[in-house]
């Protein structure tokens, strides 16, 4: 198929990529119900709440671990580039909307040398927290519903639906950090609520098997 991307659902040499659930289920000619979804507002706050979370679990990664590869990641990821991704992926985001494409290398960006200390993430993801917060403040005034299209590795799409992605995969990232804190025997400092998540569409799983 020449893809390079995944997830990928295939039928004969047809396929379409597995991004967007609801794309996958009009694929298949499957009706799909994935239960009412978000407004913007709402996965904004929805982001903002899993950066801050971030921000204090960043500080509880013990240094002596911080550039150790994570025990359980299907790919070879320390604490240091989980925590840092999980706050590029927003703003990823908030490039795309001013109109930088949405590549599947733009949220993967590795955090700089400079970066070396669990504080400097934290730092980050309450910068990345309030400039997600200032943009939807002066967007929601132009395009309260962001059905604006923007462009994706998986093809041009409402703006919503990149923000759905983007805030259900640092939430997803998220729920793995205050996990693997938890198997370094770390008290997380306010773990993430029912509420923190509700609404977003994660796997049941933290990780995959």
């Amino acid at each position: 198929m020449g893809v390079k991307t995944t997830p990928v659902v295939a039928r004969g040499d047809q396929y379409v990529l597995g991004q967007v659930i609801g794309d996958v289920a009009k694929f298949l000619g499957l009706k799909f119900d994935g239960g009412p979804a978000l407004t913007p507002s709402e996965l904004v706050d929805r982001a903002c709440g899993v950066l801050q979370a971030a921000r204090r679990f960043a500080v509880q990664i013990p240094l002596d671990q911080f550039n150790e590869c994570l025990p359980m990641s299907g790919r070879r990821r320390t604490y240091r580039e989980l925590a840092h991704h999980l706050v590029r992926i927003q703003e990823a985001m908030l490039e795309a909307a001013d109109g930088v494409e949405f590549t599947v290398e733009q949220p993967v960006v590795p955090p700089g040398d400079d970066i070396t200390q669990p504080a400097q993430i934290a730092d980050y993801a309450g910068e990345v927290a309030a400039r997600l917060r200032a943009w939807w403040d002066r967007e929601s005034k132009t395009d309260a519903g962001a059905t604006r299209t923007v462009a994706t590795y998986f093809g041009l799409q409402p703006l919503s639906v990149l923000m759905e992605r983007c805030a259900w995969h640092s939430a997803q990232h998220t729920r793995q950090l205050e996990h693997l804190l938890g198997r370094l025997g770390v008290k997380v400092d306010g773990p993430l609520r029912p509420e923190d998540l509700r609404g977003l569409p994660l796997p049941d799983k933290v990780w995959e098997d």
